[in-house]
């Protein structure tokens, strides 16, 4: 496959030339279709198909559990953002506490 530059104008250049994610998206759909962009990765050798899928993965991945979780201690003391607060002194109801688990599947603890 043979990928050739169509000439730009003037007005173009300039919008190329601006650091705007949207810009650059526009200036590459009006150069190279998806299928013709498609069949040029598929084209390349294995290490360079790899690097692309990293850039692209690292790009457009959702975070992990572990940056998930990192990013919540942030909210720590906001005690809206967590389910279950209990504090130090709070009294805790164990009889209505073992019923809500056993009504979740939970076998009752024989004590």
């Amino acid at each position: 496959m043979q990928v050739t530059e169509k000439p730009v104008s003037a007005e173009k250049t300039e919008q190329v030339s601006e650091p705007s994610h949207e810009s650059a998206l526009l200036s590459i759909n009006a150069q190279v279709s998806f299928a013709n962009l498609l069949t040029l990765i598929q084209s390349l050798p294995k290490e360079q198909k790899w690097q692309i899928y990293q850039a692209l993965g690292a790009e457009l991945a959702p975070q992990s559990a572990e940056a998930k979780a990192i990013a919540r201690l942030a909210d720590e003391d906001d005690e809206s953002m967590w389910i279950t607060v209990v504090h130090e002194d709070d009294e805790i109801d164990e009889e209505a506490l073992n019923e809500w688990l056993v009504k979740r599947g939970y076998k009752k603890a024989e004590v």
